[in-house]
């Protein structure tokens, strides 16, 4: 019996993703270090004061713009992440290959997401298994949360 080649990508289809890649990286850090250039000037602004008496309506949006500004960094900051892991991945010849299953993930959801590491089928078991591992401790908090007040109620009687 011939032992089974594991899966890999071919080379024409690892330098592909691997250009496109970099290609998302590098608009990424364009964008990031556009929008710390625009936050700059913004901060500039409001610090030389426009003149204007500044309102609690304006400390509010100007906390919710931050405070939507950060999640996005972090966001892209945690995507920045996964395109360095993947084209690490590129490198090894270990990307498009699922992680659990072993098989070649297909070429559509790659080019959907190109971080992605488990394959469509892979990715929804380990979605239910979360979603039930979720459900689980929800109902072990809500058992633990009666057995307490129960052993409240006991106490006082």
């Amino acid at each position: 019996m011939a032992e089974k080649k594991p899966a890999k990508m071919s080379d024409a289809d690892l330098k592909f993703f691997e250009e496109m890649l970099i290609e998302k990286r590098r608009q990424l850090v364009t964008a990031q270090s556009e929008s710390e250039k625009a936050n700059a000037f913004q901060g500039q602004k409001s610090q030389s004061g426009d003149g204007g008496d500044s309102d609690s309506a304006d400390s509010a949006t100007d906390y919710n713009t931050l405070e939507t500004t950060f999640s996005l960094a972090a966001r892209e900051g945690k995507y920045l992440v996964y395109l360095e892991e993947a084209l690490q991945r590129i490198r090894k010849g270990t990307f498009g290959v699922c992680k659990v299953c072993k098989q070649l993930i297909p070429k559509a959801r790659l080019l959907a997401v190109p971080t992605a590491t488990k394959c469509v089928n892979c990715k929804e078991e380990t979605k239910k298994k979360e979603q039930e591992n979720n459900r689980i401790e929800m109902a072990r908090l809500f058992a633990e949360e009666q057995r307490k007040e129960l052993l409240k109620k006991n106490a006082g009687r």
